[in-house]
């Protein structure tokens, strides 16, 4: 699970309480019971449209960056995202991706199909 925590020292605070108000931070991400955290999920949204087929993540409530990604992500593309609160209290966030391959990457899976072939 990718999740992290951070804290800002400042001139007079204690290095331990910054520890703990780090350690606070990711904490309260795990009791969210996702397996990404505020900061990951609007990133992830561009992967899930051009991954292949239907992709599903666990996450806590959605941010507003998450939700403004993935508006921009189905003006963008074909993909369309699923949102349905699960019973404890967790977010399924689903995808229909688009199954984007870029040329280099076809022409590259073409060329070892042919060496593979010989």
């Amino acid at each position: 699970m990718p999740f992290g925590g951070g804290a800002i020292g400042k001139k007079g605070k204690k290095p331990w309480t910054v520890g703990e108000e780090a350690a606070e931070e990711i904490l309260s991400n795990l009791r969210e019971g996702g397996c990404v955290d505020e900061y990951l999920q609007d990133q992830i949204i561009v992967f899930l449209a051009l991954a292949a087929g239907r992709s599903t993540i666990r996450t806590g409530p959605l941010t507003l960056h998450t939700k403004t990604a993935m508006w921009i992500a189905e003006e963008l593309t074909d993909a369309t995202f699923d949102v349905k609160e699960d019973t404890d209290g967790t977010i399924l966030l689903s995808c229909e991706g688009i199954g984007y391959t870029s040329r280099k990457a076809a022409a590259a899976r073409a060329h070892v199909e042919t060496l593979a072939s010989r």
